[in-house]
């Protein structure tokens, strides 16, 4: 029988963690809790990558447990993923003004993937949304729910 008693955190593979403590603690406003260097049997145990040492930084924000690991031997490396990609991920933020926002965003290091575009379903505006990239290319939705659901 499963038995999960909830959800710990999300985590990401970065190949440079000051950037990304600096975008999700500036940018964000995530507050970091630590960043440290990790080696000796379990990181390779647990990760299965031979003679792992990481770096592992910790954020808390919203209600959500961020984790950024850098591997700083044995590291891997390709492109970032494309959203259509198998197994590609993405964080989702609500946000009050997703033009704003975006720009702040961008100033701080984030790139566009997409544009902001306004999601209607049957007809009934939802929100607006849009795909940007941290510094690392990690994926982040932008989504500004609609207040009024006729919104224009």
């Amino acid at each position: 029988m499963i038995m999960i008693t909830g959800f710990d955190h999300t985590s990401f593979t970065v190949p440079d963690i000051t950037r990304s403590v600096r975008f999700w603690s500036e940018a964000l406003g995530f507050e970091v809790a630590e960043v440290v260097e990790r080696d000796g049997e379990w990181p390779a145990r647990v990760t299965g990558v031979s003679g792992a040492r990481l770096k592992i930084a910790h954020l808390f924000g919203y209600g959500h447990h961020m984790e950024f690991v850098e591997y700083l031997t044995d590291r891997g490396g390709h492109p970032p993923w494309q959203p259509n990609s198998h197994g590609a991920a993405h964080v989702a933020l609500a946000v009050e003004d997703i033009h704003d926002t975006c720009r702040e965003l961008l100033k701080h290091g984030a790139t566009r993937q997409g544009e902001v575009f306004e999601v209607t379903i049957d007809t009934v505006a939802c929100g607006w949304s849009i795909y940007i990239r941290d510094p690392n290319g990690i994926l982040i939705e932008l989504w500004e729910p609609a207040q009024d659901p006729q919104r224009k």
